[in-house]
């Protein structure tokens, strides 16, 4: 693993403001290969950072769906995050200042890591992967740069941010204005409800009591838990920057290149990013969809890693630059099923 911070200058936004000094902190897993055929670009989601490996260890690392014995895997800080690339908490624009930071699109963020990649040298792109957030970027990395993208995965996310997702985030950035710190709690403990599935909640908690207090139930524990370790890791003006971002992003108006293989993946339980709504994004833009069936929600991208990458490794097998280059012919009608095979 190699990390570094890379600068990549002023920046124009699509908001229209222009953001100075952008630095972008990279994570770099494996060696390029000597024809430069085996990059791959993982986008990471909401609160993450640039070190897939620990995060997504199914997607990426040993034995995982891309290997950094075989893959070159780069893994970019968001623009706007806290986790080393510029964001409000570091913003040079205006010392001392958060409220102040330009609202940024998923555009512009992938806009900064093409001047990463073209500061790296890197000219294309065998694999752009993400889930959530970091599938919308890869879906803005294919309609976007086609020229520069094989195929891009976008896991559990579509073409647009729906009403109940933007509703969500209005009211847990309403949390982080009364209160940056208890307000950042609470706006994790409304996110993981929507991550998760009733499913989930009866099997794993039900109306237990919790095993530290009896005198409350077993899923306030839960949820106050979350908050606890989310405070210890997550900025609130990134928090809102970033879901603010989230809410712009609708790309419905675009259409894909046929130069770029794109496939989605939707998960059953998922109520955020609902599975027919990512099957109609992918039959709007002739590409290829799957499911996964878990009750892990929204959060399965995450959870189930494992069985996410089992799903994809025919299509990661046909662009492998061991095995040659067929890539898969993403089409409408390309649909298909995984099931866990397990109860979580």
């Amino acid at each position: 693993m190699r990390e570094q911070t890379i600068g990549v200058g002023t920046l124009q936004l699509d908001g229209g403001s222009l953001l100075p000094n952008v630095e972008q902190r990279v994570t770099i897993y494996g060696t390029p290969s000597a024809s430069g055929d085996n990059f791959v670009l993982v986008c990471h989601a909401l609160t993450g950072s640039s070190r897939a490996a620990e995060w997504w260890p199914g997607i990426v690392g040993p034995g995982g769906l891309f290997d950094p014995q075989e893959w070159c895997v780069i893994c970019i800080n968001v623009l706007g995050s806290c986790y080393g690339s510029t964001g409000p908490t570091n913003w040079s624009g205006d010392p001392g200042s958060v409220a102040g930071f330009p609202k940024l699109s998923v555009g512009d963020m992938v806009r900064a890591q093409r001047r990463v990649l073209d500061e790296l040298g890197i000219e294309g792109l065998e694999f752009v992967i993400g889930g959530s957030l970091g599938g919308m970027q890869a879906l803005q990395w294919a309609l976007d740069a086609p020229e520069r993208v094989g195929h891009a995965i976008v896991v559990g996310a579509h073409d647009h941010f729906s009403p109940m997702g933007i509703a969500l985030n209005h009211v847990q950035r309403e949390a982080l204005e009364l209160d940056p710190v208890r307000g950042l709690g609470l706006a994790r403990k409304i996110a993981m409800l929507s991550y998760k599935s009733e499913e989930l909640f009866n099997e794993r908690h039900g109306r237990l009591p919790d095993r530290k207090d009896p005198s409350r139930f077993d899923i306030e524990g839960y949820l106050d838990l979350q908050a606890e370790r989310f405070l210890g890791r997550m900025d609130a003006a990134s928090y809102a920057a970033l879901t603010h971002a989230m809410d712009g992003f609708d790309v419905r108006d675009r259409k894909r290149d046929p130069r770029v293989d794109l496939t989605f993946v939707g998960i059953s339980s998922d109520w955020l990013f609902r599975p027919e709504d990512v099957g109609a994004a992918a039959e709007r833009l002739h590409a290829a969809y799957l499911e996964i069936d878990s009750a892990h929600g929204h959060d399965a991208f995450l959870a189930e890693d494992i069985v996410l990458a089992g799903s994809l490794q025919s299509i990661a097998l046909q662009h492998s630059p061991v095995r040659g280059r067929a890539g898969l012919q993403a089409g409408g009608s390309n649909r298909s099923r995984v099931s866990t095979g397990q109860n979580p």
